[in-house]
Parts: C-alpha cells; structure tokens; sequence
C-alpha cells in the first residue's frame, strides 16, 4: 500500500515538473534508500523566478527503511524508536555519491548550517568565530519568530523555520512549503547539500544527507519514471 502512496506521489509531481519552464531555477536533493540509511525521496526548492527568495519546498520522503537497530549502534542516545527529524542546509559535501548516511554526512564531511547573515545557532557555519559562538547562546528559531523577523534564524535552518519531519503516524510523507526568504538562486553552490537528522531525547545525531543539484527540462521528462524505478529497488 505504502509503495502506491509514495509511487502516485511520484506521478504527480512528474506532471507538476512537466509544466514548470526552464527558466524557473529548481533544485532537488535526492536519497536513495540504499545508501541514505533508509531515508527514500527528495527535496525540491523550486523559486518563482530566476533573482526571487521565494521558493516552493517540496518533500515527499519515506521513512519506513529506516532501520532502528543501525540507528541505535551509531548513536547511544537512539534506543527508542525515532518519530521525528531535523533538516538543516549544510555547506559541504565529500560523498562519492548523490545521497550518503552517518558518518558521511558528520561535520567533516558536510559542514555545519548556511547562515551567510550570521543568526549565529549552535550549528552555524561561523561557530567557530567568538562573536558568533557567543550569539549562539540565545539562539531561538521557530516558525512564529521566523515570520515576525526571518533574521533571526540561519537561512539553513529549515526544521527551526518550518518544523520537524514528523513521522508518528505515518512514515512517508508528502509536504508543500513557501519560504518566501529562501537563499536565492546564486546562493546556491554545488556542495550544497541537506542533512537529516534523527531527534533523539536532546541528541540530534546526523543520519542521512544528499547533494543538491539544479534540474534541467530533459531531466524534468525522465522524472517520473525513473523515482519510481529507483524507489522499488531501494524497497
């Protein structure tokens, strides 16, 4: 039943891809399951237009292959089982491959979160400057700050801005978002990538991580099929 649901939600957004221009910048960040510790689907940042911060976000992720018992072995703290994650916007990527898990997506591997403005949380990719790290302190981000001042949260904070993936009901989900202070287009780099991690008690060990790269029309026609190939095998 599951594979139907995440499969028709493939469907649909072929035909939505199949309809935007090519002029509309638009980029995913693909895991496979094979190598994402489970973690199926993608993200889409899809802008309104080519020097525009507002961005469509598009998750559709299936987390059912997530296997707890992985989990735990890598983290202590995950001994009971996970029902929500964190995503953030990192500013690295070393990975051989288009989406990795653990230890490939640790701080040496991934960085730390964009926060080009300097909001300055625990995970800012300027914690290590004094003025920052001491700013960090007071670090609050949530969706209700976010609209009254997007300032005052990184630009890569997307859990604190948006909340988490929340999977106590269902383990697949399909979300649509508008950020309209979303980096814009020339802010995006090729190392670029979106790490998810598992809420465990106060730890919020790094599980699953994938590069971002720009879409294209001829890859936009290939959509459809070929999610949903790689998505029975990833099964």
């Amino acid at each position: 039943m599951r594979m139907r649901i995440v499969n028709s939600i493939y469907t649909f957004l072929a035909t939505t891809f199949a309809s935007a221009t090519a002029s509309i910048p638009t980029y995913i960040y693909r895991f496979n399951a094979a190598h994402a510790a489970g973690v199926n689907g993608f993200i889409r940042v899809q802008y309104t237009g080519e020097d525009s911060s507002i961005a469509l976000i598009t998750s559709a992720l299936d987390f059912s292959a997530v296997n707890q018992t992985k989990l735990a072995a890598f983290d202590g703290n995950c001994t009971d089982t996970v029902t929500s994650y964190k995503w953030h916007i990192h500013t690295k990527w070393n990975s051989t491959l288009s989406s990795d898990s653990f230890k490939q997506c640790s701080k040496a591997a991934t960085g730390n979160h964009y926060d080009p403005l300097k909001a300055c949380g625990p995970a800012s990719e300027y914690i290590t400057e004094p003025d920052c790290k001491a700013k960090s302190l007071t670090y609050s981000c949530n969706s209700t700050i976010y609209k009254t001042d997007p300032f005052m949260c990184e630009k890569g904070d997307m859990s604190g801005k948006f909340g988490v993936f929340d999977v106590r009901v269902n383990s697949t989900l399909y979300l649509n978002l508008i950020d309209k202070h979303y980096p814009v287009p020339y802010e995006n780099t090729d190392t670029w990538s979106i790490v998810i991690h598992a809420v465990c008690g106060k730890e919020t060990p790094r599980i699953a991580c994938a590069v971002g790269y720009e879409y294209n029309e001829r890859e936009t026609e290939q959509y459809g099929k070929k999610d949903k190939h790689e998505h029975a095998q990833c099964r």
